[in-house]
Order: structure tokens, then sequence, then C-alpha cells
């Protein structure tokens, strides 16, 4: 009932700023793709989520165990109780820290995800040619568990606090439906101090693999890694995977990854 109010309100929101403010003027509001994001917003909170929170569970107690904690629920806990030098640090501080530490993983786990090991798992993500605040949900379970999972685990074996770790996903997922709205919004001099749709956009744009624009939620990190682009009076000429073979279905494109793994792996006749 939740998923479904969610998608009614978000959806009458960016309906408003979409149709109002539209950086593709001649994109449909039943766009292809409709269906299968529709089903992506249903399969997201429901599994790969849960299957994300085991992977970053059993990641936690694998780091407690190979740091010599032993195999008890009451040690493991201690164990990744908020501790250390960042639990001396004033909260304001802490939250800064861990907000920008986080977006720096992402960041590096988004750039891994471009590479050619695991770009078959992310570019499900990337196979809608008409981008739009549902688009974002498009993602391959295997493409959250490893984002989620090489930021969640580093970020509490650091010391901070787990909470702000349930509270930083939600803030993260409508950011995150925000960046990839059809709106050519910079935010003018604060494009460098904050993710945009127009930035976000140019990441989208259609190439065999992009390589630009993977911040979050900062771009210092673009900036500092030397992949920043958005020009001013340029927007992406189309969006998606040039010459891709990605299936229209959810099931098509669960399977693709592997799919296109076993094809590459066979003997050539």
């Amino acid at each position: 009932m939740n998923l479904l109010f969610g998608l009614a309100l978000l959806g009458a929101l960016f309906a408003v700023l979409e149709g109002y403010w539209p950086a593709e003027t001649g994109q449909r509001r039943l766009r292809g793709g409709l269906r299968t994001d529709l089903f992506y917003w249903f399969l997201t909170p429901l599994v790969t989520r849960p299957l994300t929170g085991v992977a970053i569970a059993l990641g936690l107690v694998a780091a407690a165990l190979l740091a010599g904690t032993p195999l008890s629920a009451e040690e493991i806990s201690r164990f990744l109780a908020p501790h250390g030098l960042v639990q001396t640090l004033p909260r304001w501080v802490q939250v800064v820290a861990f907000f920008l530490l986080a977006d720096l993983l992402g960041y590096l786990a988004h750039r891994l995800l471009h590479g050619r090991h695991l770009w078959l798992v992310h570019a499900v993500h990337h196979s809608s040619r008409e981008v739009d605040w549902l688009s974002s949900v498009r993602a391959h379970p295997l493409n959250d568990l490893f984002t989620r999972s090489l930021q969640a685990v580093p970020l509490v074996l650091f010391g901070f606090d787990p909470a702000l770790l349930v509270a930083w996903v939600p803030f993260l997922i409508l950011y995150s439906l925000f960046l990839h709205a059809n709106v050519p919004w910079d935010f003018g001099p604060l494009r460098y101090v904050v993710a945009t749709p127009a930035f976000h956009r140019w990441h989208h744009a259609e190439t065999d693999r992009t390589a630009c624009n993977f911040a979050g939620l900062f771009p210092v990190w673009d900036l500092c890694f030397g992949t920043w682009h958005l020009p001013r009076s340029e927007a992406p000429p189309a969006y998606g995977i040039r010459n891709h073979d990605m299936p229209a279905g959810v099931l098509g494109q669960m399977a693709y990854p592997f799919r296109r793994r076993v094809a590459a792996d066979l003997p050539k006749p």
C-alpha cells in the first residue's frame, strides 16, 4: 500500500515538474519501457533491498570474524557498535563526514560498475532510451547489492553509527529519483557543489560505456578524478546504450548479464 501511495504521490509531483520544465520536450509520458520500470518500482523494495540487507549483514559478520571476534550475537554487536575516532567528533561533523565518505565510496563503486567486469550488470540501468524520474529504479539486483555493500560495510567498520545508514538510504533513493528527472536544472554556480539532473543526464548519454559524472551527490569527486562533464549550452543527443541487445522485459534483463557472459565465454566457431 505504501508503494502504491508513494508511486501516486511522486508520479503526480514529477508530472508537474517534468511537464512544466522538461529537458526533453518531445519525451512521451507513456514512454517505451514504462511498464518495465513500474515492475522495478515494486521489485526493488520487495526483493532487491532485502537481499542487499542480507549481503551487508553477512559482510559485517565476516569482517568481525576475521578480526577475531567470537561467534556470538553479543560480541559481534559490540564489534559493530559506533566506535573509534569518528565517535569523538561532534555529531554534525560525523554527519558531514559520513555523507562525504559514503558518496566517495558510491563514486568508486559506480566507476567499477562501468568497468569491463561489471558493466553487463550495470548496463540494465543504462538501457532506457528515455530518462525520467521513474527510470532511476531500473537496476539489476546485483547492481544494488554491490554498490550498497561497498558503501555500508566500510562505513560501519570505520566506526560510524549504523543509524546514519538508516537515515541515509531513503534520502539517497529520493535524490536519485530527482537526479533522473526530465528537467534541465543545473543549479547555476552550485552545479560544482551538488549533483543535478543536467549533470546526471550526461551520464546517461548514449555511448558504449559512459565515462563521466559518476557522483551521486557531490560532483567534487568527478572534478578530482577528471570525470566531470557538464557543458552549459549543450544537451545529450540521445540516451541509452549504443548498439545494445538488452531485452525489454524484467526477466530478460535479470538474465542478461549471465546470458551475455556465457555467450562471451563460448568458443568461437
